[in-house]
Formats: structure tokens, C-alpha cells, sequence
């Protein structure tokens, strides 16, 4: 069965249903090629496509707008620029064609792409900062602009205050007012934080002043709540008023405990709750501290635990923390 009958528009095919439906030997062949003209001409074999004429193509390029050629699929070949490739040597004449069209200025009209693409990134957020100031204009004028948008966040533990505790530790007598200042700060960080965002995902938050939940007309998309309709005010009984997207973004700023670590945070506060003495605290924050080191040195890409809980850059609390395990 050819390629385009078995791989009908409605059944797009995984790229080991392609390998699979090589011939052994054009497997080979097409596996070599796909990693030469990437490490090459730095494109991705990931933009496919269907057409009429030869079902689901193959596009290498670096976006959908920018491919720099396609590869159409035989069982016994695979085509590139109207070369048919079944050895290396037609392999080596398709690679040859494909420079000869990367040299004709592929790289150059992948730079307008991009630089029309940030252009028009920029067009975009300036529209949509003058429609922002715009609303928030026409709010501030029926709220009280002294109790509008205004933040209370749970303070992150300094690094100074950190390092103090441990160096009491180490002499041998805790700073046991310290040590509940530190370890609370970190339970109340984790708490606010986690009644927070449970309440955002349903589409209501918390006013900062007085505790009580607000709701609004919100526009849920599955889990994820995106800002109120219209972004209008949510008006506390306390006399705070708060708008969704303003609430949601200063969490953010604020970098409050949350994500993928977020089970880190909540057994710190089972942990932290179960605590009697002073000796269990300093256990409960050296935990803390520990699953802060853990995730500095996973080199996992995105925010570290530690920048949620303590102040500083993640270079400085890295300081502080390698210190804290290593010594100075």
C-alpha cells in the first residue's frame, strides 16, 4: 500500500510509523540524512503536512513559516528537491541541492522572519498595554484607588537570616526566636500560596485584608482560569477591590510557591505543623533547605525552589545555600 493511502489526512503518521514504513536500507539512509542536514543547516524535521499529491510531507525548517525543503515518502526512496533517494549517492546529490538553496538566502529570510515576528510581538503588547492602561483608567475612577490592587504577600526569608540560624546551629545553641521566625515565615509563605492558587483555578482569590474569597464572571479554558471577563474589579465587603489579571500577575511577580515542586511545599507544612520542639524545627528548615540544594543541583531548567522562599537572585541563594552544605 503506497504512503499516501495507508496514511490517510485524517491519520497523521508518527515518525516511527514512518521509519517503520521505509524499506530497511532507505531507513538507513533517511535516518543519516535527517541528522546531517540538522546538524548542517540547523532545521528540524517536524513541520508535516498533507497534500493531495503525495499524502503527509515532511517540511525541515526552523518554523512553519521558514522551511527550507520537504521530503515526500516511497517505500523504496524518499524524494528531496525532485531527487529521488535510495543510496548514498543520491543522498550525497540531495544534500548538495539542499545547500545550493540554503546558500540562495535562507538564512536571511529566515532573519526577516524573525525580525517581523518580533515586530509584530511588539505591535502586540503595545496594543495591549494601551488597552490595559485604558481599562484601568476607566476603573480607577468608581474605586477607591487607596485600596485598589494593593498586595500583602507573605515575606520571603532573607539570606542574612538564614545563614545566622545555621551558624548558631553549628556553635551548638539555636536562636530558637530565630529559628521560629525563619521556619514560620516558610509555612506562612507555603500557605498563603497554596490557598491562593487553589482559589485561582476555580476563578476566585483572596483579598489580602480581611481573608474572604471573591468571585467573578471568569472565563475558564479546562484548568486553567484565565483573568476575569472585561477584568472587572472584584469588589471585598472590606472595602479592598481587586481585578483577576492584576491579582494573578503580582502572585507571579512575587514568585509564591507553587508548580511542579509544589508537593515540597506542602510536605514543609505537614512537616512544620507536627513540630514541638526546637530540635524538630531545625530538622523541618534543614529539609526545606536540603530540597532547595536538591533542585540547584538538578540543572532542571526553570525557576529553582529556593528563589520561591528566599530573597536574592538564584546565583546569590546558591552561594548561600552551597555554603550552608559545603562550608565557606
Amino acid at each position: 500500500m503506497d504512503w499516501k493511502d495507508r496514511y490517510t489526512k485524517s491519520i497523521k503518521p508518527a515518525y516511527n510509523d514512518l521509519l517503520d514504513f521505509l524499506r530497511p536500507d532507505v531507513r538507513e539512509l533517511f535516518l543519516a540524512f535527517d541528522a546531517e542536514v540538522n546538524g548542517r543547516f540547523n532545521v528540524h524535521n517536524k513541520y508535516h503536512r498533507h497534500t493531495p499529491a503525495s499524502g503527509w510531507v515532511y517540511g525541515f525548517g526552523r518554523s512553519y513559516g521558514c522551511e527550507l525543503f520537504s521530503v515526500t515518502v516511497n517505500r523504496d526512496c524518499f524524494n528531496v528537491l525532485k531527487i529521488s533517494v535510495d543510496d548514498r549517492v543520491s543522498m550525497r546529490k540531495a544534500i548538495n541541492k539542499i545547500q545550493a538553496v540554503y546558500d540562495g538566502g535562507f538564512e536571511e529570510r529566515y532573519a526577516e522572519i524573525c525580525a517581523k515576528r518580533r515586530q509584530n510581538q511588539t505591535d502586540r503588547s503595545r496594543l495591549r498595554v494601551e488597552r490595559e492602561r485604558a481599562q484601568m483608567e476607566r476603573i480607577t475612577e468608581t474605586v477607591d484607588p487607596d485600596r485598589f490592587n494593593k498586595f500583602k504577600w507573605c515575606r520571603k526569608v532573607s539570606r542574612n537570616e538564614l545563614k545566622r540560624l545555621y551558624q548558631s546551629d553549628a556553635k551548638g545553641f539555636i536562636d530558637e526566636d530565630l529559628l521560629e521566625d525563619v521556619g514560620f515565615s516558610f509555612y506562612m509563605r507555603c500557605k498563603q500560596a497554596k490557598e491562593v492558587r487553589e482559589h485561582m483555578e476555580n476563578g476566585r482569590i483572596v483579598c489580602h485584608y480581611c481573608g474572604a474569597a471573591l468571585s467573578s464572571d471568569v472565563i475558564k479554558v479546562g484548568n486553567y482560569t484565565p483573568f476575569s471577563k472585561d477584568n472587572l474589579p472584584m469588589v471585598c465587603d472590606c472595602g479592598y477591590s481587586y481585578t483577576y489579571r492584576e491579582y494573578r500577575r503580582s502572585c507571579n511577580a512575587a514568585n509564591m510557591p507553587g508548580g511542579r515542586a509544589e508537593p515540597v511545599f506542602d510536605e514543609y507544612m505537614r512537616k512544620w505543623q507536627g513540630c514541638k520542639e526546637a530540635a524538630q524545627k531545625m530538622m523541618c528548615v534543614d529539609w526545606l533547605i536540603h530540597e532547595c540544594h536538591m533542585t540547584l543541583m538538578s540543572g532542571l531548567a526553570g525557576r529553582s525552589v529556593c528563589v520561591n522562599l528566599i530573597e536574592g537572585t538564584k546565583t546569590q541563594i546558591s552561594d548561600l545555600i552551597n555554603g550552608l552544605a559545603y562550608g565557606e
